[in-house]
């Protein structure tokens, strides 16, 4: 029996690293064979990898050394600059089988895994570069790490190992700090995991993740905490501090990003579904809740404060990942249940923002029915949602890869150009904005949009005809686009893309010429409605530089003022 489950046990391994191996492949083929181009975020990470540091100006320094590895073997395309993303993932999904196993059994793990890695967050996390990508490998590992380390199963060497990842996750991004949140409270409520903390294991993993950090906390202050100042400006915190309609559209982004059935499911497998686990399982499911319910509960309570992005409680989801598979696998024949699940999800769909109504709800009811068919076949086990969810992600990760290698022909018949707006038309922009700036002698191209920069920066890479400069508005620098002072090669002939109609006015007011000379405008597609949809930048002539002083009179003085405004979007005809 003993050889029978271990043979059992290594199927399912091998099984799950097949299908990973599979997804990893399929993502990267994807990327390999898609048209789109970069959008500005990762044209900045691109840009902050050319000069390897410590820190750069609004995150820390992991998504750049990690593009960095990957240009300096594949090139500068936008691919290579995207193929560690897939990647990444799937090494946090090998995490979370390893975890799963140890706090659940093989088939937790297995489909913890699986449900990870066809996370619909993780779907279009893994079609591009972003910073949650290069964090949850870290954190993930850094789970499985600290489970291990409760467990008495890690040595000092492997405690440093747990150091050193969570260092190189503060490394990634701050969202990393409610890893620290997690160990606190788990350290607080169980006494195996407090006993380990406050050990010399503890102690040494403590050391060498303070010691992996500590560069980039004396870049920050070499460099006026820059970094973090940014993520203290990014909270938006200057506001009414009370926006209590944000909490609805945030918790429905939730199940955008986990999964309309994973959600749902954490919310009851909280405050709902009846659980009977034995003491031992039980404090394993509260570890595991304090690594979700903190990054929830600040998230949420930052939506109602300011404004919350979809992606900011994204570290949640690892455990959830787990522990919503264990509370699925063990929980008691619910009808009703899937019949709410359904329900919701086909609400959930009708709130894709930018895609047609139709579509919407011709994908809405397609999942409800899924559901309930799985449901009727599986005598509405809740275990069997996790096939749902499992069969619907799947489903989903393929349409979003068709849709990645489809021409513009085909996301205009779906209605989904206007999602896909900011990773088309740089190229094009670029040229004609690089031979306007030839046909005037420009000795430098002016922007006032730091998405705009950050394309033209990428696109024009080693060949604009001259130094790109972003205009500011502020005395001070708010983006690294502004990093480059409004000096020297702004004193003769510039070049002005401008992106902003109200920025206009007050761009003027700098030069003591400022002549309208054309425009561009890049067709991206058609909206939902009908309407076309266009990247459009006026181009002046600009000479004299005079700036004014960004005082309140001269900010207030241009108070509702635009020049050559974006004209009404026309239907299609």
């Amino acid at each position: 029996m003993a050889l029978e489950n271990g043979q059992k046990i290594d199927r399912i391994a091998l099984a799950t690293a097949g299908i990973l191996l599979a997804l990893v492949v399929f993502r990267m083929a994807t990327i390999v064979l898609g048209d789109y181009e970069l959008y500005a975020d990762e044209a900045q990470y691109w840009r902050w990898s050319r000069t390897l540091d410590w820190g750069y100006y609004s995150k820390p320094p992991m998504v750049a050394w990690v593009i960095s590895a990957s240009t300096s073997v594949f090139g500068h395309g936008e691919w290579a600059i995207r193929m560690p993303a897939p990647i990444l993932h799937t090494i946090a999904a090998g995490a979370i089988f390893l975890l799963g196993r140890a706090m659940y059994g093989v088939t937790a793990g297995s489909l913890a895994a699986l449900g990870y890695a066809l996370m619909p967050g993780v779907i279009v996390s893994s079609a591009v570069i972003s910073t949650d990508g290069v964090l949850l490998p870290f954190w993930c590992i850094g789970l499985c790490l600290y489970w291990r380390l409760r467990e008495q199963e890690l040595g000092l060497v492997g405690a440093g190992l747990l150091g050193a990842v969570v260092g190189a996750a503060f490394l990634s991004k701050y969202a990393a700090l409610y890893f620290g949140i997690g160990i606190a409270l788990t350290t607080l409520i169980d006494l195996e995991t407090r006993r380990s903390v406050l050990s010399r294991k503890g102690l040494v993993a403590g050391l060498v993740a303070t010691a992996v950090f500590a560069p980039h906390l004396l870049w920050n202050l070499a460099h006026d905490f820059s970094t973090v100042s940014h993520t203290v400006d990014n909270a938006n915190l200057g506001g009414p501090l009370f926006n209590l309609e944000n909490l609805p559209k945030f918790l429905a982004d939730q199940m955008g990003v986990f999964g309309p059935i994973g959600f749902l499911a954490l919310l009851g497998g909280v405050f709902v579904f009846p659980r009977k686990a034995r003491p031992h399982i039980a404090r394993r499911d509260r570890w595991l809740l304090c690594f979700i319910l903190p990054v929830l509960v600040i998230i949420c309570l930052q939506s109602v404060l300011s404004r919350a992005h979809a992606n900011w409680a994204a570290t949640a989801y690892p455990a959830a990942s787990v522990l919503v598979t264990a509370w699925l696998l063990r929980a008691e024949r619910n009808r009703p249940l899937w019949l709410a699940i359904a329900g919701v999800t086909l609400l959930a769909f009708q709130l894709a923002p930018d895609v047609t109504m139709t579509l919407k709800l011709g994908v809405g009811i397609g999942a409800a029915i899924i559901i309930l068919a799985i449901g009727a076949a599986v005598s509405w086990r809740p275990a069997g949602l996790l096939v749902a969810s499992l069969g619907l992600h799947a489903l989903l990760m393929v349409s979003a890869g068709a849709l990645f290698a489809s021409p513009p022909a085909v996301t205009a018949a779906l209605g989904v150009d206007n999602a896909l707006k900011r990773v088309r038309g740089w190229e094009a922009a670029t040229q004609q904005v690089a031979h306007a700036a030839v046909s005037i002698d420009a000795t430098a191209i002016l922007v006032d949009e730091r998405e705009v920069w950050h394309g033209i920066d990428y696109y024009g890479r080693d060949r604009l005809p001259a130094p790109l400069i972003a205009w500011r508005r502020n005395a001070g620098v708010k983006s690294f686009s502004e990093n480059r002072p409004m000096t020297d090669d702004i004193d003769d002939t510039v070049l002005l893309a401008s992106y902003r109609p109200g920025f206009r006015p007050r761009i003027r007011s700098d030069f003591e010429r400022m002549e309208r000379i054309g425009e561009v405008r890049i067709p991206l597609g058609e909206r939902s409605n009908g309407c076309l949809i266009e990247r459009r930048l006026v181009l002046y002539r600009l000479s004299g530089f005079a700036p004014q002083p960004r005082t309140a009179d001269w900010e207030a003085e241009f108070d509702g003022l635009q020049e050559a405004p974006n004209p009404a979007c026309p239907p299609v005809r």
